[in-house]
This record gives C-alpha cells, structure tokens and sequence, in this order.
C-alpha cells in the first residue's frame, strides 16, 4: 500500500507529471493537479489551493521549458525560481515532504563518462541557474524548518507526454522533424553524448522516492547510465520508422548557448537509495513512444 493518501502534483499535464500523477492513481493515491494557467505556481494563490487540497506530499514538476529560457528569460525565472519558492514555501510551513525534479542541465560541460552527483555544477543556461538555486532553496528550508524534501535531477527525459516541437526534448526535436519531413536540423554536433530516460522509468523512480525514507535531504541522479549521441538517435528514429537514413537530409548549425556535449548518467546512487534499475533502453522506449505519436507507423 501506497504510503500517502493524497499527493499534489504541479505540472501534472506535463510529460513527466502526467506519468507520475497515472502511476499514482494506479496505486489508488489521489491526486490533486496543479497546472498553468489554471493554478499558475507563481501566483500567491497557490498557497491557497494547496491549503484547501491538504496534500501529504508534493511533487513539484512544473516548468518553464529549458528550450525558451535564453529567449524567454524573465519567464523562465518567474516561473522556474519564484514559482517553485511558493510551492517549497508551503510544504516548508505544512511540513509537507516534496519531491523536486531538477535536470541534468544543472551539470553543464563534462567530462565523457557517466556523471555523478558530486560532480561540481557548471549551469550554462538560465533554467539550469534556476534548477540549482532551487536546489540550495530546499536544502536551506530543510535545515531552518525541517523540510522533508528529495531531489532527482532527471536526465534528457522523453515520451508521448511531449507535445510535438522544435525547442523541448532532444529525442522529440528529433522526432518531429522526422514525422513532418526528410529534412533535420541539429544544432550543435551530431556526436554529442545523451543519457536518453524513458518517461515511464522517471515516474518509476519518483514514486520510489515518495516511499524511500533514505531519499530524504538527498540528490539523486535519474537515467540509465548509457550514453547515445545525436546521431545514434537520428539513425534509431528512422529505424523505427522503417526509412532509410541516406534518405535523411541533415543539417549541423551552431549548437545553443549552455548545451553541453556529454551527459550522461552515473546512477549509482539511484540504484543504492531508491532501488532503482531502468526498464526501457532506446528502442523499447522509442517503440513505446510511436505507437502512442505514430500509429500509422
């Protein structure tokens, strides 16, 4: 049996909050959604609609999306910083334990291999920024109030959850240049390293962290420990897809600021703390994906 009765989920229209907040109702937890624009995290009143849902935990997943932070900055901040503040806020006073689901980005450049937690943070763009601030904010709540909270820094994070576009998620950057046409462009080099997690893996993981007393006051890295690079999942799409690669044009243009070159994950701790082992490899999850995106396929 699940161990809270009542779980709010912010972002739960999300890729990521959308699986956790199925799996939860699977375990007959209910659970209270906290969307933008319905409930926007960095208005005041949402204090107030937690107040009145009385939740036993949080899981706080909405975000601006990394894509848009450098064209969309103050956005990114209002909602990335000052939002999950409000959301920390109140679990902090409710004494109400949180689970923040940060990013891989907060790494920056790397070394190749697979990163590990204490691995020094080199946030290059304005949402990783905002990651890491939220990271120290719960870790300062923690020790003045008491704050139960865990951290997973979730790794490039894919699935059918992701709505077709050109500025989230590498895999579905890729895939929907694919889906509409023969034509591809990568910003950045085509041989930089991604730790590719399924979504179904990640909500796995946060439902293990709601019941892992061990996963309070930690940061934990999820992932699969295994590294793709663009070019493996260009040439995995179109497999899936049964179309030729040389029938694909591919066009390298100048990467984005803050994008790093290898991340992947070391997940060690996920495995030790959570008991955590990944179900779904590239061409599991990307099969998954497609019969949900594409089933003319």
């Amino acid at each position: 049996m699940f161990r809270f009765e009542r779980v709010a989920v912010t972002g739960a229209a999300g890729l990521i909050g959308g699986a956790v907040s199925r799996k939860l109702s699977g375990l007959g937890v209910e659970v209270i959604p906290i969307d933008l624009p319905d409930v926007d995290v960095a208005e005041p009143r949402v204090a107030d609609v937690l107040d009145a849902a009385r939740p036993q935990a949080v899981l706080h997943a909405a975000a601006h999306p990394g894509g848009k932070s450098l064209a969309e900055p103050i956005d990114d901040v209002r909602v990335n910083a000052l939002g999950s503040m409000r959301v920390f806020e109140w679990c902090a006073r409710a004494n109400v334990p949180v689970i923040y689901t940060s990013s891989s980005a907060v790494y920056g450049d790397q070394p190749a291999g697979g990163i590990r937690e204490d691995a020094p943070v080199k946030p290059g763009t304005v949402y990783a920024g905002a990651k890491i601030a939220c990271e120290h904010w719960l870790n300062i709540l923690g020790h003045g109030y008491g704050l139960p909270w865990t951290v997973l820094r979730l790794f490039a994070t894919y699935g059918a959850g992701h709505k077709p576009n050109t500025f989230q998620g590498i895999l579905n950057v890729m895939l929907t240049q694919l889906l509409s046409g023969d034509r591809v462009v990568v910003k950045g080099s085509l041989e930089r390293e991604r730790d590719l997690l399924y979504v179904d893996d990640a909500a796995a993981a946060i439902v293990k962290a709601f019941e892992r007393d061990a996963a309070r006051g930690q940061i934990i890295n999820v992932g699969t420990g295994i590294g793709v690079t663009i070019r493996q999942i260009i040439e995995a799409i179109c497999h899936e897809l049964g179309r030729p690669l040389s029938g694909v044009s591919i066009v390298e243009e100048a990467g984005t600021v803050g994008d790093s070159r290898n991340s992947v994950a070391d997940i060690s701790r996920a495995r030790l703390v959570l008991g955590f082992e990944p179900a779904f490899m590239l061409a599991d999850g990307l099969r998954t994906l497609l019969r949900e995106r594409a089933p003319h396929y």
